[in-house]
């Protein structure tokens, strides 16, 4: 909207404008999402259980098990050990084995536990009679494998599972602290623009009345005008002083705010950021429809909450195998031999001479019914049924969030026309007063409330404009396409590589934590006011 315009209009602030340096909007998205903490702490705690979910996947990984084992033994014979010994039968029993093993453990989707090895034993005692010692040798494998509980890839990844669930929690609470955060930047940005045009409408009224004020004057010196107009205008210019300061004021307060907001990084620290970017109307066609449907889809709030209730899904079936009463089938196969030479020990396993094989069930079932095990099922479905609430909940929220906005959107889309018809109109009220004022028709008193009145029409419209992009900003959030409409949404590996470069920075490190400190002191102690009474 143009403004009124008037030659020779002085438009000297009575307080000194501190030093400013533009920022684009898209600048300041940069700077937060690079410098916020809290976003970067979000990034980490990602990384954290994103890790733990890599780590739960180890657990089927096979494990290499080996020992050794030196047995040195004595122990007196009694008198049923020595005739079972006969003609090797001594007072004394002595031995000296050596014991070796190693196999592999595995463990399988569906719960089994499956080991396989060899067994190699020198054995050296009184009973050989100086013949010296003998080998044996076991080569085979075990296998257990539950059939009621623990039995099915559900119980068995369950801990991958719940792992799994955490870490995508995780990502869904870093998308969200990474909208919040750049959000509330950007409604400090219009804040900031509205405190400037504020300024700048202040601005203008002062130079107004100076220039009224510089008119009376003159024409009292000349006798056109009684001393009240002189009077009159003096009062006007005094309080657009004051309102300019004011408004001189809130635009220092609000560009400290917003240098706040972007994580204590400034190109210029002695300068305070300056907004460079004006509000505009947003031409949005999306329906309610096709604004919940995004809303189910992108609102990480509302993804968490139903991660949250899968997640306790999850706890509910597992604690619903751990019931049952847990019956293991037990069995296993393997190839002895033995001979006074390792060769001849193994030659007996290469022969398949001496096979031995088992197998059997192993039941437990507790005496009372398990007791724990029914009351931490009964605690995961109330878990769940609190799940379900909070994805219920969180489905309100969605549709009420997403119809305020819009309510909102419209009423200050309105208003911004409403408003601007009510500048226009005051706008050509006081360009045909100022024309009649220098008639001597109307007096300085009517000029001036009229261009109050245009000043206050000027600001609503500012305001309105401000009101919807905060509005609008408040729909992209709820919605939960507000990093995607800006460019900024990322995959979980885009997350990764950026933690990774994060880690990797000099950012982390005490160096840097020190220099930060030393900053703010620098900066607290240029800023401390002067000690006086």
């Amino acid at each position: 909207m143009a403004a009124v315009r008037l030659s020779g209009v002085a438009a000297d602030a009575p307080l000194q404008a501190e030093k400013t340096e533009p920022l684009r909007l898209g600048v300041l998205r940069s700077l937060v999402r690079q410098n916020s903490e809290t976003v970067q702490m979000a990034m980490l705690q990602a990384e954290v259980d994103r890790r733990l979910a890599a780590a739960e996947a180890g657990l089927y990984e096979p494990q290499v098990v080996g020992s050794v084992e030196r047995v040195d033994n004595q122990r007196p014979n009694n008198a049923q050990q020595q005739a079972n010994l006969g003609f090797y039968a001594t007072p004394v029993f002595t031995e000296r084995n050596t014991l070796y093993s190693g196999g592999l453990e595995f463990l399988s989707p569906i719960g089994t536990k499956l080991q396989t090895g060899l067994t190699f034993r020198e054995l050296i005692n009184s009973v050989q009679q100086g013949k010296g010692p003998e080998y044996e040798t076991f080569l085979g494998a075990s296998l257990v494998q539950p059939l009621l509980r623990n039995f099915g890839t559900g119980p068995t990844l369950a801990r991958l599972r719940l792992a799994a669930m955490a870490s995508e929690i995780a990502f869904q609470q870093y998308r969200r602290q990474l909208m919040l955060t750049v959000a509330e930047a950007e409604a400090a940005y219009w804040d900031l623009y509205l405190a400037q045009e504020r300024d700048r409408i202040a601005r203008e009224s002062l130079g107004l009345g100076e220039k009224l004020r510089q008119d009376n004057q003159a024409r009292f010196e000349v006798g056109n005008s009684s001393q009240l107009e002189v009077l009159q205008a003096d009062a006007g210019v005094a309080l657009r002083k004051a309102r300019f300061n004011d408004a001189r004021q809130r635009v220092s307060e609000t560009a400290v705010r917003l240098r706040s907001a972007l994580g204590g990084v400034w190109g210029n620290q002695a300068a305070l950021p300056e907004a460079a970017d004006a509000p505009e109307l947003i031409e949005d066609n999306r329906t309610p429809l096709d604004n919940y449907t995004a809303a189910r889809t992108l609102n990480p709030d509302y993804r968490a909450r139903e991660l949250e209730l899968a997640r306790e899904g999850i706890r509910v079936n597992y604690a619903r195998n751990q019931r049952l009463p847990e019956l293991n089938l037990r069995t296993g196969y393997g190839l002895n031999g033995l001979g006074q030479t390792p060769g001849d020990s193994f030659a007996d396993i290469d022969d398949a001479s001496y096979a031995a094989w088992s197998v059997g069930v192993e039941l437990r079932i507790p005496i009372a019914g398990g007791v724990r095990q029914r009351h931490e099922y009964y605690a995961a479905k109330a878990a769940e049924e609190k799940a379900l609430m909070g994805v219920r909940e969180a489905l309100t929220q969605l549709f009420n969030g997403v119809d305020s906005a819009r309510r909102r959107l419209r009423l200050h889309r309105d208003n911004v026309g409403n408003y601007g018809s009510v500048a226009t109109f005051h706008e050509s009220l006081l360009q045909s007063q100022l024309d009649r004022l220098a008639e001597g028709v109307v007096d300085s008193r009517t000029v001036l409330e009229t261009e109050e009145k245009l000043s206050d029409a000027r600001v609503a419209v500012v305001e309105s404009l401000v009101l919807y992009r905060r509005a609008y900003l408040e729909l992209e959030l709820v919605r939960g396409s507000f990093l995607q409409d800006r460019g900024m949404d990322l995959t979980r590996d885009d997350l990764r590589r950026e933690t990774q470069d994060l880690l990797d920075s000099a950012r982390l490190s005490p160096q840097a934590v020190d220099l930060l400190q030393r900053r703010a002191l620098q900066e607290l102690e240029s800023t401390a006011p002067a000690a006086g009474p």
